[in-house]
Parts: C-alpha cells; sequence; structure tokens
C-alpha cells in the first residue's frame, strides 16, 4: 500500500482512480455536442452592403475532454481558413475565437452563440488588436448534412 497524505491507497484504488478520471475525460468529450461539423452564414449588419460570409467549422475533442477545431470563411471570393481558440460550451450556449491577420493587421473574430432544435445562431464580433469591435453581426448554421451525427 502507498500513503498519500494521510490515507492508504492500495494498488486497486489507485487503478480505480485513474480509470475514473481516464473515464471522466472520455464522458466529459463525448458530451459535447459541439463536436463535429458545422454550416452556416454570417451576416454584417453594422457594415452595410458588407459580405455575407460562408462559415464551416470543425470541431474536435481531445480524450481530455480539450475541444480544438478550424474554422474556414468565405466571403467575397476570397477564402480564409484558422484555427479555433478558447472553445466553450456550457448547455445549449458555445464560444470560440478566431485569430485574423490581413494585411499586416491582426484581431479575432469572437463567436457566441446558442443551440435549439439542432441549429446555432448567435452575435460575432471583429476586434482588431488592442481595440473594441469594429464590426459587429449574427450568424446562423446547422450540423453539416455529410456529419451524420
Amino acid at each position: 500500500m502507498t500513503r498519500i497524505g494521510r490515507f492508504r491507497v492500495g494498488l486497486a484504488g489507485f487503478v480505480a482512480a485513474a480509470a475514473m478520471a481516464v473515464s471522466h475525460g472520455a464522458l466529459h468529450a463525448q458530451e459535447s455536442w459541439l463536436v463535429g461539423t458545422w454550416e452556416g452564414t454570417a451576416e454584417t449588419p453594422s457594415m452595410p452592403g458588407g459580405p455575407t460570409i460562408s462559415m464551416t467549422w470543425a470541431v474536435e475533442a481531445a480524450e481530455d475532454g480539450t475541444l480544438t477545431g478550424s474554422w474556414t470563411g468565405d466571403a467575397a471570393g476570397q477564402s480564409y481558413t484558422r484555427e479555433m481558440s478558447d472553445i466553450s460550451v456550457d448547455g445549449d450556449t458555445f464560444g470560440f475565437t478566431v485569430r485574423i491577420e490581413d494585411q499586416g493587421q491582426t484581431g479575432e473574430f469572437v463567436f457566441e452563440g446558442t443551440m435549439a432544435e439542432g441549429e446555432v445562431s448567435g452575435t460575432f464580433e471583429v476586434r482588431p488588436e488592442g481595440m473594441p469591435a469594429v464590426i459587429t453581426g449574427t450568424f446562423s448554421g446547422a450540423r453539416a448534412e455529410e456529419d451524420g451525427a
């Protein structure tokens, strides 16, 4: 037996605790409804005449439950694929950030939304580095048909 602090833990107890921790991480990863591929559009009412952005994002879960993903946006004949960061899910709400770089300028898209009846919708902001949001908009979408989840 091993003594940890004031407790004595046998090998079987140690293995059981480790198995619970691993299975909790796996269950946590499986619990996220955001895992999969999503397609949608974003509108920028704060920028009259601004382009509609077609978006696709794919989210994966690591064994420890950490969510990672990539985001692709198509607008005005240009396509951008970027990594997603700060991906979070809390009940039916979610959020993520997409770091952007364009013509020497850096910033981020910050998305916040909800899921209802299999569809997602929400708002986003475009924040240049060190500045408040300069563009705001709304988005909506659904799980990609080929995703099958």
